[in-house]
């Protein structure tokens, strides 16, 4: 019997009732009757059976504390992603509800955090990425029976305006935009405008990733040299979707990578920035002349990863962006 009798010292009776799991007491509570004590042992272990049992004791840590928790959690993604649900927690989600008990947090504290946002003037897309980061923690409290339910998932996500159409480049517009960058540079926007690799993709290739299959030169995308947003340098790690695939190399790059694997030694970069190291995103724009290349090639202005910034990502289809 879990439900045990006790007399204190000034002669008050009470009784205990103590679940175990495991061979362990995981919660424990006293009770005048012992009728009460019975019912919320039984209460308990039918919560065990069914999975939704929850530490009341755990729950009362702050959702700040919970966070880092979860943040560290994180280790196994991209630098980028990490950084970007860093920066949401220190800027806007701790401040507002840091010092809050998860378990005592309701949808009323949550919408009234993302209305906070909302009156500092932040961009749609920056408020959906908050809800979505702290509906994924108390996901995480979830996982660890810290909660049964996740309050943030009562809270619809902003909306905003209606996201445009991306825009894709017409062979010619590629051509004219190739011819506009700086010699060096013309290797990069033409496998960006033809292959479907990121920015990042392409600036973790190597010699030795390129192979020969049964239809040409390939090369295997196997990693990517992300731009991080603290250090502004490339941080290698594995692409964005976990994968590695093999993308064919273009005719019109056939020679270029030809000369590059023969000339090159083993590790060395297949498309190098002008010292030889990794491109980055901040220093390809720079030494591409990118906005003034974009304007010349009369495809500047218009909303698209081409336009305005270095193509972080292109279709296997020639000139989409």
């Amino acid at each position: 019997m879990s439900v045990t009798k006790r007399v204190l010292a000034s002669g008050t009776v009470t009784w205990r009732a103590k679940v175990s799991f495991e061979r362990r007491v995981i919660a424990q509570k006293s009770f005048t009757r012992r009728v009460d004590a019975r019912r919320w042992e039984a209460d308990q272990l039918a919560k065990l059976d069914a999975g939704s049992w929850i530490d009341p004791t755990r729950g009362r840590i702050t959702f700040g504390a919970l966070a880092e928790e979860w943040q560290a959690s994180r280790g196994h993604l991209a630098v980028r992603s990490q950084e970007t649900t860093r920066f949401l927690l220190d800027k806007y989600m701790i401040p507002e509800i840091g010092a809050f008990p998860i378990a005592a947090i309701s949808a009323a504290d949550v919408e009234r955090a993302m209305s906070g946002l909302t009156a500092r003037g932040l961009a749609t897309a920056t408020r959906r990425r908050a809800l979505s980061m702290i509906r994924l923690v108390f996901d995480y409290a979830i996982r660890d029976r810290r909660l049964s339910v996740n309050v943030a998932r009562m809270v619809s996500l902003p909306r905003g305006g209606t996201k445009r159409e991306p825009h894709w480049l017409r062979p010619e517009q590629l051509g004219r935009l190739v011819m506009a960058v700086p010699p060096l540079c013309q290797p990069v926007v033409l496998f960006l405008g033809t292959t479907g690799c990121r920015f990042s993709e392409m600036a973790a290739l190597r010699v030795d990733d390129v192979v020969q299959t049964p239809h040409g030169l390939g090369v295997r995308v196997h990693r990517a040299a992300t731009q991080s947003k603290r250090t502004s340098g490339a941080v290698f790690g594995p692409t964005k979707t976990h994968q590695t695939r093999t993308v064919p190399v273009p005719a019109a790059l056939d020679g270029y990578v030809r000369t590059r694997v023969a000339a090159t030694a083993a590790g060395g970069y297949l498309f190098p920035s002008p010292t030889g190291a990794v491109w980055t995103n901040t220093n390809f724009r720079a030494r591409s002349g990118w906005m003034e290349a974009t304007r010349a090639a009369g495809v500047g202005g218009r909303r698209s990863t081409t336009y305005g910034t270095p193509p972080r990502r292109c279709s296997s289809r020639p000139g989409r962006t």
